[in-house]
């Protein structure tokens, strides 16, 4: 597998943290960890990803939401965003849908639903 280049947009520091290690260990880089929407947009403008892993609640005043759909539309090629989030409720789920993400993953994340994630993703087949 080739190794990816991932953004993690968490607003808790430990989950990035783990995060982080975890993909290291994949053999793949965090090109940036942030805890905003802000500091995505920006991240994301300096160092263009292959991935984002997106939390849905986030510090600053852009949700995880906003922040992928803001994403997609200054993105010349869209890059996958996942959402990952301990509690969807129905109505941010459909809010999150409409951004069209690559996938959904619950928290705490998962080693192997990570390892799955990016099989998934270097096979072009969103989930």
């Amino acid at each position: 597998m080739t190794p990816a280049r991932v953004m993690i947009v968490e607003d808790e520091a430990i989950t990035a943290m783990a995060t982080r290690a975890m993909l290291k260990r994949m053999g793949h880089e965090v090109m940036a960890a942030v805890a905003s929407g802000e500091a995505a947009l920006e991240a994301f403008r300096l160092e263009r990803p292959d991935l984002v892993l997106m939390d849905i609640r986030l510090d600053g005043d852009l949700d995880g939401i906003e922040t992928a759909s803001l994403l997609r539309r200054d993105a010349e090629c869209p890059v996958p965003v996942v959402f990952v989030s301990a509690f969807v409720d129905e109505q941010t789920r459909r809010r999150a849908a409409a951004t069209k993400p690559f996938a959904f993953i619950p928290k705490p994340l998962d080693e192997y639903d990570l390892h799955q994630l990016l099989d998934r993703l270097q096979a072009g087949t969103p989930s």
